[in-house]
């Protein structure tokens, strides 16, 4: 059985190295940032690898939803705020989830439509391939 990754850990080999690499990713991907800075970019690449305690899977989500960051013309905070979004759902159908969201809205508007087909094809071999 693999040993949980613990806060403290984060700051060692190899999730320091991978902490650094996917935000630096992020940097490169020259998204608008708004208020978001580097150390912000860290905290949530941090706080997505504790939540799925995998550096592999960690890895895919950062740079599927950077892809589809720029493929969308998507800020920085919008990334910020799907890196939230899949570390909650980290170990949920995924799909099943985003029905919940959206029978549990009062009123389907083309927003939340939108937000639910970003969400749906993030993992999708055409956005995610070649990641």
């Amino acid at each position: 059985m693999n040993r949980r990754i613990h806060p403290d850990d984060l700051d060692a080999s190899p999730y320091k190295e991978l902490i650094q690499t996917l935000a630096f990713q992020w940097v490169s991907a020259d998204l608008p940032a708004g208020t978001i800075t580097y150390d912000n970019y860290i905290v949530a690449i941090r706080t997505l690898l504790l939540t799925t305690q995998n550096p592999t899977r960690t890895a895919t989500v950062v740079r599927a939803v950077l892809k589809q960051a720029v493929e969308l013309n998507k800020t920085s905070f919008w990334v910020e705020e799907e890196l939230k979004f899949e570390g909650m759902i980290d170990g949920a159908d995924r799909n099943d989830f985003l029905l919940l969201e959206l029978s549990q809205a009062d009123e389907v508007d083309d927003r939340m439509l939108d937000i639910y087909n970003e969400r749906v094809n993030r993992f999708t071999s055409d956005i995610a391939g070649d990641s």
